[in-house]
């Protein structure tokens, strides 16, 4: 059981560095990235539901056939890559965002709530 309350920590802290890096990102490079159009409630919602699919399979799954650093680059690239592309399609189909966008948000998103969470 001890596991589990240490996931649901870590899926609400990434969940909330994620939202927390998409807002910046949008604010500070919302032109570059072609997130202008998007609101900002839909951007949190789009990051909130792809971290909430994503990380139960780097928690549960993936440590039952990887461990260590094998694990840790195993679990952050196919996370990150299978965020980019959801991503890339929700946000792609109703406001024209480029690919390259969505691996930006999608890299920086889950960088920052990896480091952070190395702090912790």
């Amino acid at each position: 059981m001890e596991y589990e309350l240490a996931f649901l920590k870590a899926l609400s802290l990434t969940i909330g560095l994620e939202c927390f890096m998409a807002v910046l990102l949008k604010k500070f490079f919302g032109g570059r990235l072609k997130l202008s159009s998007v609101s900002y409630i839909r951007l949190i919602g789009f990051v909130a539901v792809a971290s909430a699919l994503t990380l139960p399979y780097a928690w549960f799954i993936l440590p039952a056939f990887f461990s260590g650093l094998t694990y840790i680059l195993i679990a952050e690239v196919s996370v990150t890559l299978v965020e980019a592309v959801f991503y890339g399609f929700a946000l792609k189909l109703p406001y024209k965002i480029p690919i390259w966008s969505a691996i930006t948000l999608s890299v920086a998103a889950n960088a920052f709530s990896y480091l952070v969470g190395l702090a912790s």
